[in-house]
């Protein structure tokens, strides 16, 4: 199926947000699903480590009879306000923006308009969902069914592990990251928070495994860490409690891990998000999980964040089906 794709904005308050509309060629009203992004600046394709995963999944959506809509994050490419100063209550209202101006157009059938969320954006679309009877399904990909605080802990102790840590040295990054916690939790600003990041940034074994690191490499991933441990952003991710915001999604729910995400563990939250929305009486919802797919659903060996660049640019083989083949049968039984 061919289809168009349209530029287009809308506003969420004083924002304005911008995006591109792929809409199938056919000459009838589509389920449309909104994309959402994980967390920091991305763009409408969520460009990183040289893969366009949302390019790539509205491309199959749309040959499938998908209508999609994709945008840039606040404060890049062609949306405004300024990045990563937002909360995720921030992000849902976007979203939430995004599924009115869906319904006021009249080439895309109003009662399927879905989420399909990544990462921060598998923990917003129940955010949506819970807040607005609009939303006629979700899907989270590397959704959370804990706290943002638990997983920013259990994530903590996998990088160490990754990059080779002892115990010990696995046990003083996981203590330094709930140092972080409590300084963020007090109100701490950047000036406070220097000293722990510091000492975090250094890492396990810096002085013998990382001599080729420079002061300005070392300064350069302090301030990064600092920009992103200051924001509200963070603080409201920290807070973030799945469990009862999943209690509350009564519309259908696939759920999607990859066995080999290091940042989203897929265990623990399987296991959450299950019993969470059961909890709240849904038992429409589905779950997969791809055994070697990573957190961005490359065919992975390791699933460590320092193999992701070298990876195809591409999806595990059933990831795209899935989806497509999953929203059309929801649109089909409505």
């Amino acid at each position: 199926m061919t289809y168009v794709q349209e530029e287009i904005t809308f506003t969420s308050g004083e924002i304005t947000l911008a995006g591109t509309l792929t809409l199938p060629e056919a000459p009838t009203t589509h389920p449309t699903t909104v994309l959402l992004q994980g967390s920091g600046p991305l763009n409408r394709d969520e460009e990183a480590f040289g893969m366009k995963p949302f390019m790539i999944i509205a491309d199959y959506f749309a040959r499938n009879g998908i209508a999609v809509l994709r945008y840039d994050s606040r404060g890049v490419g062609g949306s405004t306000g300024a990045a990563s100063q937002y909360t995720l209550s921030d992000v849902a209202e976007d979203t939430l923006a995004a599924v009115r101006y869906l319904k006021a157009r009249s080439d895309v059938d109003s009662l399927q308009i879905g989420l399909c969320g990544h990462s921060q954006g598998g923990i917003v679309a129940p955010m949506c969902a819970a807040r607005s009877e609009d939303v006629a399904f979700i899907i989270c990909i590397s959704g959370i069914g804990v706290t943002g605080e638990e997983n920013y802990l259990t994530q903590t102790k996998l990088a160490g592990e990754d990059d080779g840590a002892t115990g010990d040295e696995v046990e003083n990054s996981i203590q330094s990251a709930k140092n972080i916690v409590n300084l963020i939790r007090g109100g701490a600003g950047r000036a406070e928070l220097e000293p722990e990041v510091m000492k975090m940034v250094q890492g396990p074994g810096f002085e013998e495994e990382d001599k080729t690191r420079t002061d300005d490499d070392l300064t350069a991933g302090v301030d990064c860490y600092l920009t992103m441990f200051s924001s509200p952003w963070f603080k409201s991710f920290l807070e973030h409690d799945a469990k009862p915001v999943l209690e509350s999604v009564k519309c259908p729910a696939l759920l999607i891990f990859g066995g080999l995400d290091r940042q989203v563990p897929p265990e623990m939250n399987r296991k959450a998000m299950i019993s969470a929305l059961e909890s709240g009486g849904n038992s429409d919802y589905l779950v997969k999980t791809f055994p070697t797919a990573n957190h961005l659903f490359q065919n992975a060996k390791t699933g460590s964040l320092a193999e992701y660049g070298s990876l195809e640019k591409d999806f595990v083989p059933g990831f795209l089906e899935l989806m497509s083949n999953w929203i059309t049968e929801r649109a089909l039984k409505s």
